[in-house]
């Protein structure tokens, strides 16, 4: 569950509303339409329809998820059960309980679960992928929110920056400045 969790870059409340039915395996998406909060007893429709969303399955999520079925796909419910009593986790309090256990473990110090969703969107920015594609995966209102938390893990400019532009455009910008030289010539010699 967690590993899906550093990979979707899902809320709490939307991890373990998560049913089977909401992964589409052909497109490599899962679709987030519910969440289960502390007060509620059941998972309960987004709030907003902006935050009904598709998430793009990374590789390691998509695999966390195939490691998932072999516990809990026959039943055809909920993805992530807590293994406790084998039913949807009851919010986050018991998640902590496991969460805080695997830490200690891994002699890593205390963070919430939700650091799982902050430490999504600083791999994908630090990787250079596109501020608005990860607001859409996290659900950011726009990209500017996405950039005012995450903006330090966002590389900085490398000497090669701006290469990109000048090799798709420099070609045709040439051509039409060549063009216009042309025709201002030709006007001149009338």
């Amino acid at each position: 569950m967690f590993r899906f969790a550093f990979w979707t870059g899902l809320r709490t409340s939307e991890l373990v509303a998560l049913n089977w039915t909401d992964v589409d395996w052909k497109r490599g998406v899962i679709v987030v339409k519910r969440a289960l909060t502390q007060t509620a007893k059941e998972a309960e429709d987004t709030k907003t329809r902006s935050s009904r969303r598709e998430v793009k399955l990374l590789p390691p999520a998509m695999s966390a998820l195939v490691a998932q079925k072999a516990h809990t796909y026959l039943q055809g419910r909920e993805v992530f059960q807590d293994p406790r009593n084998a039913a949807r986790w009851a919010g986050d309090s018991p998640i902590r309980i496991v969460w805080t256990r695997g830490l200690k473990q891994a002699q890593v110090r205390y963070r919430k679960p939700y650091q799982t969703r902050h430490t999504y969107a600083s791999m994908m920015l630090s990787a250079g992928e596109h501020p608005m594609w990860v607001a859409r995966q996290m659900d950011h209102s726009n990209q500017n929110t996405t950039v005012r938390i995450y903006a330090r893990w966002m590389p900085t400019a490398d000497p090669d920056a701006g290469g990109k532009a000048v090799e798709k455009f420099a070609e045709s910008t040439l051509r039409l400045s060549c063009d216009s030289v042309q025709k201002t010539a030709g006007n001149q010699g009338n």
